[in-house]
This record gives C-alpha cells, sequence and structure tokens, in this order.
C-alpha cells in the first residue's frame, strides 16, 4: 500500500512516524490509545513518546496503563524541564524521521488523522493541523472565558491560517520534519508558558522553512479556569515582551505579523502607554469580574490585555 505525497510516493511500511506527547498532570490512555490504533491500522513504522514532566503520582499512576502499548516509550522524568526544553529533549530522542508533537489535553476527532497528515508531507514544509473546541460550552461558568476565547479565536480554518501567510505555529498540533528540528528548536530561554511556540515559528520561517495549515485538528479539551487562564495569559504576555524587546530587538516583522503586537503598537500611537497604564489600575478589578463571571466579553479580554501590557 502506498500514500501518495505531493512530491513524492512512498511505501506505508517505509514511512517513520515519532508522536511526541509532553504530559504534565494530565491522563493521557485513551488519546495514546487512540493514535497506536491509527498507526497501526496505516501499518507505517511508529513510535509514540509519552514523558511526564513532574506530575502527581496520582497521574503517572493513571498513565503507566500505557507503558505496556505496542511502540509507546513511557518515560517520567526525574526533574521538571518545562515546555520548551521537553519538547526539545523528545524530538532529538525520538529514533524516526517525522515528529509530530501533541499537547497531552487534546481529544481526536478524525479516523483519519495520522493519515492526513501523512497525505500532505513535503520536505522542508511544518504542517499545522489547527484546533478546535466541543461545540457545547462547559457546564462550569468557570471554564467559559477559555472556551469562548477557544472557539472565537483559536479554532480558525486552515483556509483562513495560510491566508495571512505568517509564521505563526501552533505547537499542540504539528508535525515537523527530524532533520529540520535538529536545525531550529525550540529556544529555551522561554521554558514557562507562552509563546514559545510564536518563536519557534519565526525561526522557521527566517530559515526558510515553509508553515503550511491543514485542516486536521485536536480537540482542546483542557479548559482552564477562568482565573488560571488570566494568569496564565499575563505569563504568555511577558515572555512576548521579553522575545520582542530582548531576544529579537524590537525586529519589525515580528511585531507585524503577531497581531497583538501589531494592534498593541497601532493603539499606543494615540493612547499613550501611561494612559494605558492608569486604564488597567483603575478598572482591573472590574474587567477580572466580568472574566471570570457568567458572561465574559472578548472586548474586555482584549482591553484586559492591551492594558496589562503597558504595565510591563
Amino acid at each position: 500500500m502506498y500514500i501518495t505525497f505531493r512530491k513524492f510516493s512512498v511505501s506505508k511500511k517505509d514511512f517513520m512516524l515519532s508522536v511526541n506527547i509532553p504530559v504534565y498532570n494530565i491522563e493521557v490512555v485513551t488519546l495514546v490509545k487512540q493514535l497506536v490504533f491509527q498507526a497501526e491500522e496505516l501499518e507505517i513504522l511508529f513510535e509514540i513518546r509519552v514523558y511526564d514532566d513532574g506530575s502527581t503520582l496520582e497521574i503517572k499512576k493513571l498513565n503507566r496503563e500505557i507503558e505496556v502499548l505496542p511502540n509507546v516509550v513511557y518515560s517520567e522524568l526525574q526533574e521538571n524541564l518545562g515546555r520548551s526544553a521537553i519538547r526539545n529533549k523528545m524530538g532529538d530522542d525520538s529514533q524516526y524521521e517525522y515528529l509530530l508533537f501533541i499537547d497531552a489535553d487534546s481529544e481526536i476527532p478524525s479516523k483519519n488523522y495520522l493519515e492526513v497528515f501523512l497525505k500532505n508531507i513535503k520536505e522542508e514544509r511544518v504542517l499545522c493541523g489547527g484546533t478546535a473546541y466541543k461545540n457545547k460550552p462547559p457546564k462550569e461558568s468557570g471554564k467559559l472565558l477559555r472556551w469562548i476565547y477557544g472557539t472565537n479565536r483559536e479554532a480558525i480554518s486552515a483556509e483562513r491560517r495560510n491566508s495571512k501567510k505568517g509564521f505563526i505555529i501552533t505547537s499542540n498540533n504539528f508535525l515537523i520534519e527530524k532533520s529540520v528540528f535538529r536545525r531550529i528548536h525550540f529556544r529555551e530561554e522561554i521554558s514557562k508558558y507562552g509563546h514559545e511556540d510564536t518563536l519557534l515559528g519565526y525561526d522557521l520561517y527566517r530559515n526558510g522553512i515553509e508553515i503550511f495549515h491543514i485542516q486536521n485538528p485536536v480537540i482542546h479539551i483542557g479548559l482552564e479556569d477562568s482565573t488560571v487562564f488570566l494568569e496564565k495569559t499575563k505569563a504568555a504576555l511577558q515572555n512576548l515582551k521579553f522575545i520582542s524587546e530582548s531576544l529579537l530587538a524590537n525586529n519589525k516583522n515580528f511585531v507585524r505579523q503577531v497581531h497583538f503586537l501589531d494592534k498593541y503598537s497601532t493603539v499606543k500611537t494615540f493612547l499613550p502607554p501611561v494612559f494605558l497604564r492608569a486604564l488597567f489600575i483603575m478598572f482591573k478589578l472590574i474587567m477580572e469580574k466580568n472574566l471570570t463571571g457568567e458572561k465574559p466579553s472578548l472586548f474586555l479580554f482584549d482591553l484586559y490585555k492591551l492594558t496589562f501590557y503597558s504595565t510591563l
């Protein structure tokens, strides 16, 4: 049996795929079983690496079930490496030629998930599958902000993502050649949550690697509590400032293509940062009350981010 690619054809049995799932306090048994089943159906050479980055003992006990599954490599790391370093380690440890990175809080909605990636492979191309959310909002009102933001801002069609023709990728669901990943890693200066994938996308882009978006999403099921999501958002904005001003020294192309930075750059031309800081101080509690409540507003969320960024 053969899969026909855009530039070449290869026997399924000659195709080699390493799936990498970094784990932190999330049970992944169902996800891994789905992937094993699909890979076996395709009759490809594969491995699924699951590295635990310091989860609780309770989560580790649940995930140890996958150790007996075929072609699964399960490892519990002795110390927490962080978001970038663990992905680099998994990519370096992987034995096969194509690396698929999937976040642990994902659900696979398609029976052809792996096959869709395989059919879109092309040399020197990174494939981004995208993100989806469940149609119904979560029952817990405290998770509404994350669901509303995700369904409106992250669940974007491949056509629309490709139309931007930039370097933005999302690290929760992407495939990359190992030969490319050897040259261009996640930068480990970014150890905490937020925009480590934005920086990876920029590094790929400036090295001439094509970033191509396909309609092959995973469903994001790990919705955070709104308070936690706000804290993670602020951490991500701190990373973004560090990337744009320190690592990339206010590179104009980077600022122009990162939507938030482009918007902030525009806003501060008519609203000085000192005014934005004053808005954040005056209305912070009011905005947070709305955003953690039962009817969170994306307009207020955008305003919260812009005004918070001005305080950094």
